[in-house]
């Protein structure tokens, strides 16, 4: 119950906003040029809040990039404005949008950013991870907890980082692995022999990246609010348009190597055994997973919100951390891309998705090392069902061939997230993952000489002008693929392509794609085509191609901080979105280096000294031993070091 003072100050607040607003005043041309002209100019924030008597204020629709910059008076209040949000919400209306999308004010100024309980948790938390990355270094440096190895002979770094651990005791085993000098030079290290074929991917992997961040550019950006919303609209029919849709294939790419990298080094690791243990193997990969993105919620509730300011940074990491403090548990249970309520880090579908695939690898694996004819079928199942099930859903549904004239939120929840019309490249994947195990195991074991990948990558291996083809008529597939959409286009209101060649473009069109992709590595794999292998799989890739799946993690709250936060309004062109991205890609993995220093390397090389603690031989005599045989009493336990999942 509101009393009469009350009312009469409210009244009395209310006659000063508007007085203010309407009458005369030395700020009225302040607040006429600070203030947007038309949607989406954010107006000049600085310029308001600096002068004497003028605030800068929100006035847009909520959950939605509509948004005009206003300079108003100081003394007027977010309610006071009531009048201008609801005609924000009659253009809502009038633009068909959903219910919950209303018209509000909000004034930056006024909505500080607090620091919470929970934030101060979050501080002591991480200065303990700072601690024993402090710790790690002592340990690492110092005789502390172990007696620091003295070496006299020459050795490889990865030798004398076998005798730092093996000269630790258990404790100092265990801050070793919060050591970032360590962890750094583990990063960097990265030997390859001659023979290293599929280092090709490092460069696959990074070039892949940064396209999803290209493609993510455009959303993040429009989301942001542009000022040129026409040109939006006739952006899709440019060859801008074409350049950034690569992204659309970069994701395949990844559920490709993925799937390859995790058939291969399992089949590898498991190879003359009849059974082994599932369970482990599950294990492993959640604890690769589950610790780092926990993590990563604790680090982006704890300092996200105090990282920016601007206009729209504060409604945009409230929104961004309410979902996420609702939907925290669908990417930790890997049902994000089937259960879409919360929305945290949305860019996680992906992970579920790739998890749900690796579920079946351990069985096709255990089938294939008992049975290879029954192994085959079962990848053969996959392949044909990752075809038939997105023709399906594309014809029911009435689908066209591109995400930029369909309806978006059909397409992707049905043809683009959905795990069950996304297998069909992870599935190529574990095929060629089998081949490549079979052609390399031939190298040493007769037995394999004559299989199917044996004979696959082998044609290959004795033929030149095969690979020149290859590498020529794949480019020019997957090329294909990229710019085939672009005929959907040329009509905005018309259907260029009917709906049975939708359907079958929907259903190949992913599957066709990496296979070309694997038939562009093929010869890179065998040691031909050496000067593209070099590009691809120079050392100059390697340490980027480690931080790719933290880059992945972060790359979407980079792109949000870096639009949310401008104070300059938006305008949306090919050129811009190139510029952003390459900057974004160089943050992002900026960023991605220390937390992967400090999260994801320890916990995997905890799991490592947990799961699989190293064991040393028995000395025949004391002090007999030379230092490189210390230097290699670490059992190389790992199993599958090398999947990662992006």
């Amino acid at each position: 119950m509101v009393n009469g003072a009350d009312c009469v100050g409210v009244i009395a607040q209310e006659r000063g906003c508007m007085e203010t607003l309407l009458g005369s005043s030395e700020s009225v041309l302040t607040m006429v040029m600070a203030t947007g002209k038309f949607i989406n100019d954010r107006g000049d924030p600085d310029a308001c809040d600096l002068n004497s008597g003028t605030q800068y204020a929100i006035l847009g629709i909520v959950g939605n990039p509509i948004i005009i910059g206003l300079c108003i008076p100081d003394v007027c209040e977010e309610d006071d404005l009531q009048i201008l949000a609801d005609s924000m919400t009659a253009l809502a209306r009038q633009l068909q949008l959903p219910e919950e999308a209303v018209g509000g004010v909000y004034i930056p100024s006024k909505n500080p950013v607090t620091v919470s309980g929970g934030h101060i948790v979050g501080f002591v938390g991480f200065g303990l991870i700072g601690v024993l990355c402090i710790l790690g270094l002592f340990v690492e440096y110092t005789s502390f907890m172990g007696q620091a190895p003295h070496i006299d002979e020459p050795l490889s770094d990865a030798n004398k980082d076998k005798m730092l651990v093996a000269s630790k005791s258990i404790p100092g085993k265990l801050f070793l692995a919060f050591s970032p000098s360590r962890n750094l030079k583990k990063m960097f290290y990265t030997p390859q022999r001659k023979d290293d074929y599929l280092s090709a991917l490092n460069g696959i992997r990074v070039i892949s990246m940064y396209l999803v961040i290209l493609g993510h550019t455009n959303a993040l950006m429009i989301a942001g609010g542009v000022i040129n919303i026409v040109g939006v609209q006739g952006f899709v029919n440019s060859w801008w348009a074409i350049i950034i849709g690569i992204g659309f294939y970069s994701v395949d790419v990844f559920f490709f190597v993925s799937a390859f990298l995790a058939t291969y080094l399992m089949i590898g690791k498991f190879h003359g055994k009849r059974f082994f243990n599932i369970p482990m193997v599950y294990l492993h990969r959640l604890i690769r997973v589950v610790p780092t993105l926990l993590l990563l919620y604790a680090m982006f509730f704890t300092f996200f919100q105090f990282l920016g300011s601007g206009p729209l940074w504060k409604p945009y990491t409230d929104d961004a951390i309410e979902n996420c403090q609702r939907g925290w548990w669908q990417p930790i249970l890997f049902i994000s891309s089937w259960y879409t309520k919360g929305n945290c880090f949305g860019q996680l579908w992906y992970l579920s998705n790739e998890m749900t695939y690796f579920l079946f690898v351990p069985f096709i694996v255990l089938a294939y090392l008992n049975s290879k004819l029954i192994g085959y079928a079962l990848i053969t199942f996959f392949n044909i069902a990752g075809i038939v099930l997105p023709f399906t859903f594309s014809h029911i549904r009435g689908h066209t061939i591109t995400i930029l004239k369909d309806p978006a939120v059909l397409y992707i929840q049905e043809l683009y997230n959905y795990p069950y019309t996304r297998t069909g490249a992870y599935s190529v994947g574990v095929l060629f993952g089998v081949l490549y195990f079979e052609w390399n195991k031939s190298r040493t074991d007769p037995t394999y000489r004559y299989s199917v990948g044996a004979r696959f990558y082998n044609l290959f291996k004795a033929n030149t002008p095969l690979c020149v083809a290859a590498f020529v008529l794949s480019s020019a597939l997957m090329l294909f693929f990229i710019l085939f959409p672009s005929v959907e286009l040329l009509e905005p209101e018309e259907r260029k392509i009917s709906q049975i060649p939708s359907d079958f473009f929907n259903g190949f069109h992913r599957s066709t794609f990496v296979a070309a992709l694997g038939f562009f590595l093929a010869p890179m794999f065998v040691g031909r085509l050496t000067l593209i292998k070099n590009i691809f799989g120079g050392k100059l890739w390697a340490p980027w191609a480690k931080v790719t799946f933290m880059s992945y993690l972060v790359h979407i709250n980079v792109l949000g901080w870096f639009f949310m936060q401008s104070k300059g309004s938006l305008y949306f062109d090919g050129p811009s979105q190139i510029f952003y991205s390459l900057a974004t890609f160089l943050v992002t993995v900026l960023i991605s280096v220390p937390i992967s220093l400090v999260i994801e390397s320890p916990i995997l090389q905890l799991e490592r000294l947990v799961l699989f603690p190293p064991r040393q031989k028995a000395e025949p005599e004391k002090g007999k031993n030379t230092l490189l045989e210390k230097a290699t009493l670490i059992n190389k336990s790992d199993i599958s070091k090398n999947t990662d999942d992006m």
